[in-house]
């Protein structure tokens, strides 16, 4: 039995492609595939190549497999060979693959490179005796509540910063009935609806993003979407949205809380027109867990305009904040126009920005606690199962077992999220 490893970096949509890849290889004969990082004879790394510290980390991870098995074969796909395969070409990686067709490329290899395992008689259980303990490990490990659901692939934005359009391509939509089809087929717990600009959803194919989520809603499992522009939300999207058991979690990507800066990235909307969705959705979903993406340091950045950045994210409330360093990405207009400014100046901006992120999150716990959520429990660490809330808080529990939906009280605030005791069905109200 040939052992695949399959490691993931970067967005949710690459998370939903190893997903696949995983799918596909559990269901041929003569293979245990799991996701991440495990001894084994093959790997499989789903490379991330928005940053080039997500560049750094995929490269770094072929040093981390080969220590884990000296003669294993590595198979490399996604943005970050796409980017730049002579990267990997000179580690003597197996094969390089790029950012489309995955599951046929990773298929259609790993069965010469199995053939060269065997032939070579170096399979990971020729010299493990706990090789059947693996096996059974990367089975359970495959099993999980959550699914994700790529609904569309590529992005048309062109941002200023940003390669993935020139690595990912046009934006292209998954056809409704397809999407349906597979969240029909799924017995997990909660579906994450996934893309690289999700927004753009059913634009090249005459439908809207508002029409897949109202076609989704007769499905029984409750459904997560991911990242969101602020143009997408409207008045109909939201009310389908809380009729049809969606999570009220909300990514939508701000990046710059300066007008000028937004300009300068050509982000298609100003903080006014930002703020106006955010809004709307807390009519709607009053607990919203309401979350973003700011790049710190971009070139037109100045003093001014971080203050003006720090004030409006002050002002959204969000629950939580996650802070980029801008990285300059060959190819980029960005890279092309602009200057990089000082490290150290880049570096003062992120660690006040981290400490707003710190503070809004505190607020956004406490705000929640005594409320009653469902739970969706993923892993266990010392003594206490950990999980996630509808609206995106992390939850520790003890007594709960895991993949499993199960209501909870969020009683105090604890690590990064909130501690929280299994209620009665009878004391229950979701919030």
């Amino acid at each position: 039995m040939i052992s695949v490893s399959v490691v993931t970096l970067g967005c949710k949509v690459n998370q939903a492609e190893s997903t696949a890849i995983i799918a596909a290889l559990n269901e041929k004969t003569g293979y245990h595939a799991s996701e991440g990082l495990s001894t084994a004879d093959v790997y499989v790394l789903n490379t991330c190549s928005v940053t080039a510290e997500a560049d750094r980390k995929s490269r770094q991870y072929l040093s981390k497999m080969r220590k884990l098995n000296d003669k294993c074969r590595i198979i490399v796909i996604g943005c970050s060979s796409q980017n730049n395969a002579e990267h990997f070409a000179k580690n003597n990686v197996t094969a390089i693959g790029g950012s489309e067709n995955k599951v046929d490329f990773v298929i259609d290899n790993i069965k010469e490179i199995s053939e060269s395992i065997l032939h070579d008689r170096i399979l990971f259980n020729d010299y493990s005796e706990k090789n059947s303990e693996n096996c059974e490990k990367f089975s359970k490990n495959t099993q999980k509540t959550r699914k994700f659901v790529k609904i569309q692939d590529g992005c048309n934005r062109f941002c200023t910063y940003c390669i993935i359009p020139y690595l990912r391509g046009r934006s292209k939509s998954v056809p409704i009935n397809d999407i349906v089809a597979e969240c029909e087929r799924t017995d997990s717990d909660e579906i994450v609806l996934t893309g690289i600009d999700m927004s753009d959803y059913g634009k090249d194919i005459g439908s809207t993003l508002s029409e897949l989520l109202s076609k989704l809603s007769h499905i029984q499992a409750r459904k997560r979407i991911s990242s969101l522009e602020c143009e997408v939300i409207d008045e109909d999207m939201l009310s389908i949205m809380r009729e049809g058991n969606y999570c009220p979690h909300f990514h939508l990507s701000l990046q710059s809380g300066d007008d000028g800066v937004l300009k300068s990235m050509n982000r298609h909307y100003d903080t006014n027109y930002f703020y106006s969705k955010v809004e709307l959705i807390r009519q709607f979903f009053p607990n919203a867990g309401i979350t973003t993406d700011i790049i710190v340091g971009f070139p037109t950045e100045t003093d001014e305009k971080f203050e003006n950045s720090c004030k409006f994210i002050e002002k959204c409330a969000f629950s939580d904040i996650h802070v980029f360093p801008y990285s300059a990405r060959t190819g980029t207009l960005a890279s092309k126009k602009y200057k990089t400014l000082p490290k150290t100046v880049v570096e003062e901006r992120v660690n006040k920005l981290l400490e707003i992120k710190h503070a809004l999150h505190k607020a956004f716990i406490e705000s929640n606690l005594g409320k009653a959520y469902t739970v969706y429990t993923e892993d266990a660490h010392d003594g206490l199962t950990e999980g996630y809330t509808q609206n995106y808080i992390k939850v520790y529990c003890s007594g709960a077992p895991c993949g499993k939906m199960i209501d909870m009280r969020l009683t105090k605030p604890y690590k990064d999220g909130a501690y929280a005791q299994i209620i009665d069905v009878a004391d229950n109200n979701h919030n």
